[in-house]
């Protein structure tokens, strides 16, 4: 009698710990709740004073100034570059480029630099202490959108948010250019 009894607590032990196991598995798979950081896109914004079409700061990645002759097909997003001497993106012969949500700072030259290149856009960007914001040069269906800039030095009288030089003198490339709903942050 003592064999069985040992023999029946053992399976009910086993029974007990197979259970224990399957409750701890089931409930190891529960989600947990949602942490929110404090410096979400609303709150960063807030702190930004008004500036609402940018990313949060600690969404960007710190990059060197690109340069790209003849790239196409591609999106820029997220970076955070310091020019120095160099544009923070200069673009030569590419189209089909989309430049989104960076940040370009402390450049003595252009934060976008554009030379002949078609249909690029730039929108949602931070461009600060920069000569001129985004600058394009014999290029066409250029699009500068939604962008905040400050300390736009240019020349002594300030400087421009966007800039279009078609030496060309086509009416059509000219007109395909366009800069809407940027804004100059003090």
């Amino acid at each position: 009698m003592k064999k069985k009894s040992v023999a029946k607590r053992v399976r009910n032990g086993v029974t007990l710990t197979l259970a224990l196991v399957s409750v701890l598995i089931v409930s190891s798979c529960k989600k947990d709740a949602q942490i929110v950081p404090e410096n979400s896109p609303v709150s960063v914004a807030g702190k930004l004073q008004g500036i609402t079409n940018i990313s949060p700061v600690s969404a960007y990645k710190v990059s060197q100034p690109i340069s790209l002759n003849g790239a196409h097909d591609i999106t820029i997003s997220g970076d955070s570059i310091s020019g120095g001497a160099l544009s923070c993106i200069s673009l030569v012969n590419c189209y089909n480029i989309h430049i989104t949500h960076c940040k370009f700072v402390n450049s003595s030259l252009y934060g976008v630099d554009l030379s002949n290149c078609t249909n690029i856009i730039v929108d949602g960007c931070y461009v600060a202490n920069v000569l001129t914001g985004v600058h394009a040069s014999e290029s066409k269906s250029i699009q500068v959108n939604n962008n905040s800039m400050k300390n736009i030095t240019g020349s002594p009288q300030g400087g421009l948010q966007a800039e279009f030089e078609n030496t060309s003198n086509s009416a059509a490339d000219a007109s395909s250019n366009s800069a809407t709903n940027n804004q100059l942050v003090q």
